[in-house]
C-alpha cells in the first residue's frame, strides 16, 4: 500500500475531527456508504450552482453540498483503517473514480453557476485532472500517495469553492462580466494561474524523472559491484563429484 503524504494546510485539524467522527459512525455505516453520501453531495453541489440561475439562495444547497462530499468522502477510508476493513485494489479504485466524478460535477456546475464562467471552470477542471493524473503516476512509480500540493488538498478546495461563491453573490455580476479587451478578467486570471501552474507541473515531472534516473543508475552500478563465486570457493557436492571421478582410472585402461 502506498504511503500517504497530506501537508494541506487543514490536514492536522482535519485528522482530529475525522477520528473524532469516525468513532461516532453507527455499526451499519460502511465505507462503501460514506463513498456515496459524497457523491450524492458534489450532485446535491451541481444541482444548487444551477438553479441559483433562479435564486441566490440555492447557494445554500452548494454549501450543504460540499459539506456532504467532504464528509462522505473523507470519512470512506478513514472508516475502513478505523474497522480494519480495507480493501487497498477495491477501495483505490472505488474511491478516486469517485473523487474524480464529484470534483468534475462541482467544477462544472460552478462553471454553469452566475459566479463563475465556464472557460475558466474548465481550466481549473484540467488542471485538477492533470494533476491526479500524476498523483496515480505517484503512487505506481514511488509507492507515495501525496494527497495535497503547495498547501491545497480537496478540503482546502471546497472551501475555496464556498467562499468564492458566496463573495462573487454578494459582489454582484461584475465579478464575471468586467473584461481586459476580448476577454472576461476573470479568465484571463485564471487561464494564467492554471499555465503558471502547467509550468509547475512540468518542473515536478522533471524534478522526479531526475531523481529516479539518479537511483536506477546507483542501482546497476550497485549490481555489477556484486562479488562472483572465488575460483578458491569450497566446490559443491557436485563438482567434487564429476573432479573425483576424472581421477578413476577407466575400466578400460591397463
Amino acid at each position: 500500500m502506498a504511503n500517504r503524504l497530506n501537508t494541506s494546510l487543514l490536514a492536522a485539524g482535519e485528522r482530529r475531527a475525522l477520528r473524532a467522527l469516525v468513532i461516532r459512525l453507527p455499526a451499519w455505516t460502511t465505507p462503501d456508504h460514506l463513498t456515496a453520501v459524497g457523491l450524492a453531495g458534489a450532485v446535491t453541489t451541481a444541482a444548487g450552482f444551477a438553479l441559483t440561475h433562479w435564486s441566490e439562495w440555492f447557494l445554500w444547497a452548494v454549501v450543504a453540498g460540499l459539506f456532504l462530499n467532504w464528509f462522505g468522502d473523507s470519512l470512506d477510508g478513514t472508516l475502513a483503517r478505523h474497522r480494519g476493513i480495507e480493501r487497498p485494489r477495491y477501495g483505490f479504485l472505488l474511491d478516486h473514480s469517485s473523487d474524480l466524478i464529484a470534483q468534475s460535477l462541482i467544477v462544472v456546475g460552478l462553471g454553469i453557476s452566475p459566479y463563475f464562467t465556464l472557460p475558466s471552470a474548465l481550466f481549473v477542471l484540467s488542471l485538477y485532472l492533470l494533476m491526479s493524473s500524476y498523483t496515480y503516476l505517484r503512487v505506481a512509480t514511488a509507492g507515495v500517495h501525496r494527497l495535497s500540493y503547495g498547501g491545497m488538498g480537496a478540503t482546502e478546495f471546497r472551501i475555496l469553492v464556498a467562499a468564492w461563491s458566496l463573495f462573487a453573490c454578494w459582489l454582484g455580476p461584475q465579478v464575471v462580466e468586467a473584461r481586459l479587451w476580448r476577454f472576461t478578467v476573470l479568465d484571463v486570471t485564471i487561464g494564467t494561474a492554471s499555465a503558471i501552474a502547467f509550468a509547475l507541473f512540468i518542473w515536478m515531472v522533471r524534478q522526479d524523472l531526475s531523481r529516479m534516473d539518479r537511483d536506477d543508475e546507483q542501482e546497476t552500478a550497485t549490481v555489477h559491484r556484486l562479488p562472483t563465486r572465488r575460483a578458491t570457493a569450497e566446490p559443491t557436492p557436485a563438482e567434487a563429484a564429476q573432479e573425483l571421478d576424472g581421477e578413476l582410472p577407466s575400466a578400460s585402461a591397463g
